[in-house]
């Protein structure tokens, strides 16, 4: 994913709180991330960057980043759980641009309620995502900041116990909060339905695959499409059938080794993170956003895939695309 900024903060259980912007480099290159439990690899924060620059201008600046104490009006222990508020006001942004926030939980912290609202109209709950980064032994959210306004606010609040023992198996559901996210469809609320069409192909990398041209989940468009007004799941009900999950996360992880010895070009280390989210929500279980992911890595994910022999690999894909 292709970012203009990233706001990282890191609860701790003293309640102390450490907060970093990042923006792009003085080059003006956007900062790709792949999301915590995409990869294994050792990191300092909640995201993996494509870019070794930006990963060592995360991790010094992470590290020097100022460190408050929360005062106890937003944070507290009440004997069984901690309780924790923010807020975020006047994040600028741009309808081309993507930030994100991201707020790590305290070490072996698990939730056990979450809000994030919109302060002017406190009832609306935004759309958000967790995870659970083993790595560093943490919660996630993740948040999308995305308005027509110019500006984006927002209000967190979570509940949460510290349990070593139990972290590794926990998980936190709830109805507005994404287990495979994020998805990132809140700025759909601020636009009419001509500008949500304009602003849809930024949010889906806008992808181009031969006579196919890929616009989120609304399946793909051209001369030898099936797929015009299909949904991922209505996809994966159709295919299912045919696709043994731990088979596919097998084949897709051979796959990515194969892509990165062929990788030329920028926007194939893109294709490779996407196969490496398919492949993560295949271990998952989750059919429909493996093909979402699959259909971000494109067509020559697709060719390498065939030349290799990773059939099933090669049929997701296919299918992810809408190709007959």
């Amino acid at each position: 994913m292709m970012l203009k900024a990233l706001i990282v903060e890191q609860l701790d259980a003293d309640g102390t709180l450490r907060t970093f912007l990042m923006q792009p480099s003085s080059e003006g290159r956007d900062i790709i991330v792949a999301f915590a439990d995409q990869y294994e690899d050792k990191r300092s924060g909640p995201f993996h960057f494509l870019n070794k620059d930006d990963a060592e201008r995360f991790a010094e600046g992470f590290a020097a980043c100022r460190i408050r104490k929360v005062g106890k009006a937003h944070f507290g222990f009440d004997g069984q759980r901690y309780h924790f508020e923010g807020e975020w006001s006047g994040i600028p942004t741009e309808r081309s641009c993507l930030s994100y926030y991201a707020l790590s939980l305290p070490e072996f912290a698990i939730p056990v309620a979450l809000k994030l609202t919109d302060p002017r109209r406190p009832e609306r709950e935004y759309k958000r995502a967790i995870r659970r980064d083993d790595t560093r032994n943490r919660y996630v959210v993740y948040l999308e900041c995305a308005s027509s306004f110019g500006r984006f606010d927002f209000v967190i609040a979570c509940d949460f116990v510290v349990d070593e023992e139990r972290f590794l198996s926990s998980e936190y559901r709830d109805l507005r909060t994404q287990q495979d996210g994020p998805e990132g469809d809140d700025w759909r609320y601020f636009l009419d339905q001509s500008e949500q069409n304009k602003v849809q192909n930024f949010f889906v990398e806008k992808i181009h695959m031969g006579d196919n041209y890929s616009a989120g989940q609304a399946g793909a468009m051209g001369p030898n499409s099936r797929a015009n007004h299909m949904t991922f799941q209505q996809i994966w009900n159709q295919v299912q059938g045919s696709v043994e999950l731990p088979q596919l996360a097998s084949e897709l992880e051979r796959l990515q080794s194969a892509l990165r010895s062929e990788a030329k070009e920028p926007e194939h280390e893109i294709a490779i993170g996407a196969v490496a989210a398919a492949e993560a929500a295949a271990k998952r279980g989750n059919g429909a956003k493996t093909l979402e992911y699959l259909k971000k890595a494109g067509s020559w994910a697709f060719d390498v895939a065939t030349k290799i022999g990773t059939d099933m690999a090669a049929a997701a894909l296919k299918s992810s695309m809408g190709v007959s």
